[in-house]
């Protein structure tokens, strides 16, 4: 019970100096909002100039259809704007994550290597990302792996945290990442950029949009190499990556009282690795190669009738992994959402059906060659009211799985805004997650067996949080407290041969996260995150969850042209798995400091520096895997109106 005497501690600070406060006018500043995928409406592209991001006053994800404001959303949210990722001018997106709270990465080598995201200490399959409305997890392992997401073509993170399975499915136990990239941008433009540093590093992007009548036509592509460094230690050879990407957006088609928008996006990715051949739990130099092709589309349609708002959605995602053992998932989803508004009332019922599917091929008549899929419809229903300081919000799901037992989520949220601008909130509900496919029916027989007799995992989580501002609305922090417990975790038995079981004892989730966000006077923003996480199962630390996370971004414009950016994130201890004795060990905390700048040379050319690990840390983020050393990097953009 430590988090909630803090977290009471935090928020009565807060009310205590918000005394002066009290019926202030309180004025924001506004963002750029990029909310193409639901309302059509384009992003203007910006320079570096150093946004605050406290009025990021709407987010996407917080409902099915349309955008919510996030001073009435019940559970915490997190909003990284285009601003707010230029300043930090970070190579991926995992990188901006870092800065935001309860997210923690471990990354297995270098860049472009597998990068598993736990959000408040989930696994990493625990949560739903979306990427341009698509959800992009491998459909054999139930995860997104960030090692291929370059940051240069996305415009917003939105980040909804805790148990949110009630209105986005069996995936988001953990809570939902929604990327937004160039592809659903409207406003005519063209700009291309380019890149290069460290180990051998070359990066070239170019987006254009194009204007088609009333609608608009979007491309990006992105080519990304680099040489990385020896993931054993050994310093032998290196294991490099080299990605390509495209992405194509036709947005805001009109026919008739129907806007229809649609989105292609394809990748590849191809990553040198190490492997333990002489199994003893050390990485060998082998110089293998691991080959991952991803594809998604979406199209939607909008319109009104009988006064109700419609949105139907068509979204596919095949992911293919090529290595010793080849495999292949597909997603498809379709999906009918219909919301009525009423004086303060919202109503929204959705349906959808998703299908998912994969197989693995060793090669003609080898052992592990299989295929199977899995069919699950889906009801639900989500009410809010929002009336003054009031807001309600009561969500359930009912999904029909034809594999598992049928499953209902629900969700209860309140929140209320007092009159010094100070607004407590809180949340209780439940989440599930279905077992992979990988664990149900195992990767390689003899290495990995499968365990069809898997159950869902389940989760019954709550949290309470207060936000209050000061100085005029340019200073802003965020307090909550969360607790979740899961049940039936699924969790890998090593041995000879190795396997998943339904664990008999109760995993218990339970932490404290702080965020704030100052406009220090004209010139200097300021972003920080703190996250203590206690997560244990039958009380034994769960390996990969640090107890204690701490990011600070700092902004500063001293000439108008010029723009200088200091990233801070911090990662305390955690446990890990040395698979050589199959005994928990453990990893040093570590702190990387990297430095931005950008340099407006007109109101075309942008100059940008950037210098990662800047202190030089030698760290492991997983037992056995080096960590990347100290990096420079030059480039230039340009943007065209």
């Amino acid at each position: 019970m430590k988090y909630p005497v803090l977290a009471a501690g935090l928020c009565a600070a807060c009310v205590e100096s918000a005394g002066a406060q009290i019926q202030a006018d309180f004025e924001t500043e506004q963002d750029t909002q990029c909310i193409t995928q639901v309302e059509g409406e384009g992003c203007s592209p910006d320079t570096h100039s150093p946004g605050l991001g406290l009025s990021d006053e709407i987010i996407i994800v917080g409902s099915r259809i349309g955008y919510t404001d996030t001073d009435t959303l019940t559970t915490p949210a997190s909003v990284l704007s285009e601003e707010v990722i230029r300043a930090r001018n970070s190579a991926y997106v995992s990188d901006l994550l870092r800065s935001l709270p309860g997210i923690s990465l471990n990354q297995s080598g270098s860049r472009g290597h597998l990068s598993q995201l736990r959000l408040r200490g989930t696994e990493a399959n625990h949560v739903l990302v979306l990427i341009d409305g698509v959800e992009a997890s491998n459909p054999n392992t139930g995860e997104f792996d960030f090692a291929g997401i370059r940051a240069e073509d996305v415009v917003r993170i939105e980040v909804l945290r805790g148990e949110q399975s009630a209105l986005w499915g069996p995936d988001a136990i953990g809570g939902v990442i929604n990327v937004i990239t160039r592809a659903g941008d409207a406003d005519r433009r063209f700009a291309a950029s380019v890149e290069g540093g460290s180990f051998n590093t070359v990066e070239g992007q170019i987006s254009a949009v194009i204007p088609v009548g009333d609608a608009a036509l979007s491309i990006n592509g992105n080519v990304f190499n680099t040489d990385g460094y020896d993931i054993s230690g050994l310093d032998i050879e290196n294991d490099g990556s080299r990605s390509r990407s495209l992405n194509v957006g036709l947005n805001r088609v009109d026919i008739g009282a129907l806007q229809m928008n649609a989105k292609f996006g394809t990748s590849y990715l191809k990553s040198g690795f190490d492997s333990d051949t002489d199994f003893d739990g050390r990485l060998n130099n082998t110089n293998e190669e691991l080959t991952t092709e991803t594809i998604t589309a979406r199209i939607d349609g909008r319109f009104e009738l009988a006064g109700f708002e419609h949105q139907i959605t068509g979204a596919w995602n095949e992911t293919k992994m090529f290595s010793s053992n080849d495999t292949a998932g597909d997603r498809l989803k379709a999906g009918w959402v219909i919301r009525k508004t009423l004086d303060g009332h919202k109503l929204t019922v959705l349906g959808e059906i998703e299908q998912e599917s994969f197989k693995t091929d060793g090669g003609e008549g080898e052992p592990q060659n299989q295929g199977e899929s899995t069919t699950i419809p889906s009801l639900a229903a989500d009410y809010r009211y929002d009336n003054g300081p009031v807001t309600l919000s009561v969500s359930g799901r009912a999904d029909f799985n034809d594999r598992f037992g049928d499953a209902q989520t629900w969700q209860l949220g309140a929140g209320y805004r007092f009159s010094w601008d100070g607004r407590v909130r809180g949340s209780v509900g439940t989440g599930i997650k279905n077992p992979t496919f990988t664990e149900l029916f195992g990767y390689f027989p003899g290495s990995f067996v499968g365990n069809p007799d898997l159950q869902p995992e389940t989760s019954l989580g709550y949290n309470i949080g207060y936000t209050q501002t000061l100085l005029t609305g340019n200073f802003e922090i965020g307090v909550d407290y969360f607790r979740s417990e899961l049940e039936d975790e699924i969790r890998t038995i090593f041995g000879p041969t190795t396997t998943a079981v339904n664990s008999a004892t109760d995993s218990i989730r339970e932490g404290l996260e702080v965020e704030l966000r100052w406009k220090a006077g004209d010139s200097m923003n300021i972003r920080g995150s703190v996250t203590l996480l206690d997560s244990e199962e039958n009380g034994v630390e769960e390996v990969r969850r640090p107890g204690f996370l701490a990011s600070a971004t700092a902004t500063w414009r001293p000439v108008e042209p010029l723009s200088l950016t200091l990233l801070v994130d911090h990662t305390g201890r955690q446990m890990d798995t040395d698979f050589g004795t199959f005994e928990k060990v453990e990893l040093d905390p570590y702190t990387l400091v990297g430095l931005s700048a950008a340099y407006d040379v007109n109101n075309i050319v942008t100059l940008t520096l950037r210098g990662d690990n800047l202190l030089g840390e030698n760290y492991q983020e997983v037992v056995g895997y080096a960590s990347q050393g100290r990096g420079i990097f030059a480039g230039v953009r340009a943007n065209f109106q």
